[in-house]
């Protein structure tokens, strides 16, 4: 019982994470859309979606359930974007 408490606690914990990484990584991608750094941040996002899968999937020893979420964490990252909002700003070089 005390493992399985454990368990469900680490996948809440993996979520949240997941959550605020991708969100970062959303604004990043987003302050670089017109810069080929763009590929970078939107690679990395997909790779922690791929990582995060593969732990709920360990965790859970069910691929339905960590796909179910994975589709419920990417639906509340989505909704953080259009409802809180993105990063505004500007890149500024540095100047030497």
């Amino acid at each position: 019982m005390r493992t399985k408490i454990v368990k469900w606690l680490e996948v809440f914990v993996e979520s949240v994470n997941y959550i605020i990484i991708n969100y970062a990584l959303s604004n990043m991608a987003f302050l670089f859309k017109h810069n080929l750094l763009y590929i970078l941040f939107f690679a990395s996002e997909i790779w922690i979606m791929g990582s995060y899968w593969k732990k709920v999937c360990e965790l859970t020893k069910n691929k339905m359930a960590a796909a179910v979420f994975l589709i419920g964490c990417f639906l509340i990252h989505i909704g953080m974007i259009y409802f809180v909002g993105h990063i505004s700003g500007a890149i500024i070089p540095f100047r030497g």
